[in-house]
């Protein structure tokens, strides 16, 4: 019998899928990008602005790199009960054909 019909109250919705592996390493790699882009603009600062203010902008390039990087390797918990798991049920449905495996000739006694 087969066992590809389901019933189900709902059907599976495809925006509970999720995201992708690589739209995940995407979207850490523009965040690790960004992180780093905000590292180099404190160095530019630190060495053009004479305030003490500077001093901020040296503790920010010190440590940004430890942050973009835990940050990029942070890989998103999947969400439990987003995707409903496919259970086989048997089809209860008198076949009209012969199953494939049944032979159509009269066996001989």
């Amino acid at each position: 019998m087969p066992l590809t019909r389901h019933r189900h109250d709902s059907p599976q919705s495809v925006t509970s899928a999720a995201e992708s592996r690589t739209e995940d390493q995407a979207r850490r790699l523009r965040q690790y990008l960004f992180t780093m882009s905000i590292r180099t603009l404190c160095f530019i600062l630190l060495v053009v602005i004479d305030h003490p203010i500077r001093w901020l902008f040296a503790v920010l390039a010190v440590f940004l790199p430890f942050i973009a990087v835990v940050a990029a390797n942070a890989v998103l918990p999947r969400v439990p009960g987003r995707v409903r798991p496919v259970v086989p049920t048997v089809d209860d449905t008198r076949q009209i054909t012969p199953a494939p495996h049944e032979d159509d000739r009269p066996t001989t006694p």
